[in-house]
């Protein structure tokens, strides 16, 4: 990725026009970061490649604007030193490529079958080894091999931030990770990668991936083929299947008596009711699904912190290293810090499950939708989502965790569509805006996540009617929504595309439109 100081006035790749930027020979010509300059309008022509000096430091000291580093090295020396800044990274920007490869010639793995097998299976099991126990891995490189200088625990950190991604299977690419392992390679991504190739001219053929990916490293895929006329015939199967069953039961209706016909109706009103109730326990359901997701992203940081300065203790006490009064209390009050904020944010998750709070109690919209954006905000912030709000202080009584929970659902539908829609991370927004007009509130919630197909967008609101991969929509939270605002809370919600101009940028995104009684 490219690095750049957050005090240089570069907020995107387009800033780097004749801009100074640090690369090796290896990353003058890395495709990844080739390609995302092409994406905003530069190439190599349009930036100063100057010799890469390896020391963060000239960031620091303005020797150059940018340089091309690893998520997992420069980023931890700057926060290591207090300094501000900003990544460019290709994922962001739709380029996602492996980072690292293992490879040998297909004609060695033909003559060496169980050698290459080996080799594969070992070189796996001492990354495997590594990750498992990274402050041993990070002490013997400290002692034998540290020849940037480098304290300690940058190497415990910079393994735990290797891990994250190394484990951090791609979900968009994979129906089922059950059967992935560690250094998995996506048929799919490679081919992404090839078509990149071409685009910027390195490569002309198509690559066959089958025979370029090492046999015992493809996942567990099934393929489905059918022919015209298998598809023909099936569907005249099922067609004849649903007109004999909506004969049958067009027949019935017709021989049914008024009494029956009433009978009829009641069972139909009982069976809704119970399909009705099942809903919302599916909802319950998936709502706790979506707040375990947001706890974790709350969590994810403060334990890091945690690990990392109990790691550092550790390996001082090992090594027998003296310890300052001063470094061991600044060490305390780090954990103890970042445990308070656990304590804080298991307060604030608790009160959304309370049992009680079904009750209806006065609450101040504004106090309840920043509170829903305090339980979504570290998701949003580590998917480089900003939040623009312009709210006011209004009063209702009403259900509090009710209105939270559908509020969640909008934030939470949001970020999905930005993610899934691989909008870029500068083009991320979520607005949230709120007006009172005589005895009424209207909230409305724009997102700039490339908005819904016009085809469906009526349907969005439908139980289990999902535009979602089936491994992360379950098409009950719209549903939700709508249920609470519309049943419980007494008010309407409307949904539809919206194109709109901030910050100089053209954006696009679904609008929803909240209206409820101020009495």
């Amino acid at each position: 990725m490219l690095l750049v100081p957050d005090d240089m006035g570069i907020e995107s790749v387009k800033d780097l026009k004749n801009r100074n930027i640090m690369m090796s020979n290896n990353s003058v010509n890395t495709a990844s970061i080739l390609a995302m300059l092409h994406a905003n309008g530069l190439s190599k022509k349009d930036i100063n490649i100057i010799p890469h000096s390896f020391d963060f430091k000239d960031l620091i000291n303005k020797k150059t604007d940018a340089m091309a580093s690893y998520l997992s090295n420069e980023p931890v020396r700057l926060e290591e030193n207090n300094i501000g800044y900003r990544i460019f990274h290709p994922k962001d920007y739709g380029f996602d490529f492996y980072s690292g490869i293992l490879f040998t010639s297909s004609a060695f793995i033909k003559n060496n079958p169980a050698l290459t097998k080996k080799f594969y299976e070992a070189t796996l099991k001492g990354w495997e080894y590594a990750f498992t126990n990274i402050a041993k891995t990070s002490e013997l490189i400290y002692k034998k091999y540290n020849t940037q200088k480098k304290p300690l625990i940058t190497y415990v950190k910079e393994g735990e931030i290797l891990k994250k991604f190394a484990y951090d299977f791609d979900n968009n690419l994979i129906d089922d990770t059950s059967n992935i392992s560690l250094g998995h390679l996506h048929k799919r991504r490679i081919n992404d990668v090839v078509n990149v190739y071409k685009v910027l001219g390195f490569v002309h053929e198509n690559l066959n991936v089958d025979e370029f990916v090492y046999e015992h490293n493809h996942a567990k895929t099934v393929d489905m083929h059918f022919t015209v006329k298998e598809i023909a015939i099936g569907s005249i199967i099922v067609l004849f299947i649903l007109f004999i069953l909506f004969y049958s039961i067009k027949k019935k209706k017709w021989l049914l008596t008024k009494d029956e016909l009433e009978k009829e109706v009641l069972l139909q009103k009982e069976e809704i009711n119970k399909q009705n109730k099942l809903i919302m326990v599916q909802s319950k359901i998936a709502a706790v699904g979506e707040m375990l997701g947001n706890i974790a992203h709350q969590w994810r940081q403060p334990l890091a912190a945690i690990t990392s300065s109990m790691a550092h203790v550790q390996i001082t006490t090992e090594l027998d290293q003296e310890f300052s009064k001063e470094n061991l209390l600044l060490l305390v009050n780090n954990v103890n810090n970042q445990c308070q904020y656990l304590s804080h944010t298991i307060d604030d998750f608790r009160s959304f499950f309370d049992v009680h709070s079904t009750k209806a109690i006065l609450f101040n919209l504004k106090d309840a939708i920043e509170k829903t954006q305090s339980l979504a905000n570290d998701a949003f912030k580590n998917n480089f989502i900003e939040i623009v709000t312009d709210l006011n202080d209004c009063n209702i009584t009403d259900n509090q965790n009710m209105f939270i929970q559908s509020m969640l659902n909008l934030f939470n539908n949001a970020k999905d569509a930005m993610l899934s829609n691989n909008i870029p991370s500068h083009e991320r927004y979520f607005f949230i805006t709120m007006k009172k007009k005589n005895n009424e509130v209207s909230i409305t919630f724009t997102d700039s996540g490339g908005g819904i197909d016009e085809k469906v967008i009526d349907n969005i609101f439908e139980p289990y009617f999902t535009t979602k991969h089936k491994s992360r929509g379950t098409g009950l939270g719209l549903y939700m929504t709508h249920q609470i605002i519309a049943n419980h809370l007494d008010g309407t919600i409307v949904v539809n595309n919206k194109e709109y101009e901030y910050k100089g940028k053209h954006l696009k995104g679904s609008e929803f439109v909240i209206k409820l009684p101020l009495n």
